[in-house]
C-alpha cells in the first residue's frame, strides 16, 4: 500500500498506483500554477514512497496530459535532483511514457534528461485505449 493522494483540482488529474511492485502516476489534463503545490506534494510523497520500498523504477506517464506549465514542470527537476544528490545504491530511475504528438512533451522530456541521462528513461507509447 502506498501514502500518496490522487490530486483532482482545477484541470489536472494525477493518479498514483502500485501495482506488481511497480509505482506508477498517470497525469491528464493541464498543469497550471494553480497546480504547482499540489504537484510539489505529490512527488515528495512519490519520492518518499519509492524510498521507502526501495523501488528500481518510477513510471510517470504523461500520454494524457495536454500541457504542464515550467512552473509545474520545475517539480520535476526538483524531483531528479533529490534522487542525484542519494547514494547511488539508493537512487531510483525515471520512465516517462510519453505522447509524441504533442510537442511540449518532447521537448521538455528530453531536456529533463539531458540532467541525469543515467535516471531518466523516455518512452514514447501510443494513447490509452478509451482516453
Amino acid at each position: 500500500m502506498i501514502d500518496i493522494p490522487n490530486i483532482d483540482a482545477n484541470d489536472l488529474r494525477a493518479a498514483p498506483t502500485f501495482t506488481d511492485g511497480q509505482l506508477s502516476v498517470v497525469f491528464a489534463g493541464s498543469a497550471d500554477s494553480r497546480s504547482q503545490d499540489a504537484i510539489q506534494e505529490l512527488l515528495r510523497r512519490v519520492h518518499a514512497e519509492a524510498m521507502r520500498l526501495q523501488l528500481p523504477e518510477v513510471a510517470i506517464d504523461f500520454r494524457d496530459c495536454d500541457f504542464v506549465n515550467s512552473s509545474c514542470f520545475k517539480a520535476f527537476v526538483v524531483w531528479l535532483e533529490q534522487i542525484q544528490e542519494l547514494d547511488e545504491n539508493q537512487q531510483y530511475r525515471l520512465r516517462f511514457f510519453s505522447d509524441d504528438t504533442k510537442a511540449w512533451q518532447r521537448r521538455s522530456l528530453q531536456a529533463l534528461s539531458c540532467f541525469a541521462i543515467e535516471l531518466v528513461h523516455i518512452e514514447s507509447k501510443a494513447r490509452r485505449v478509451g482516453s
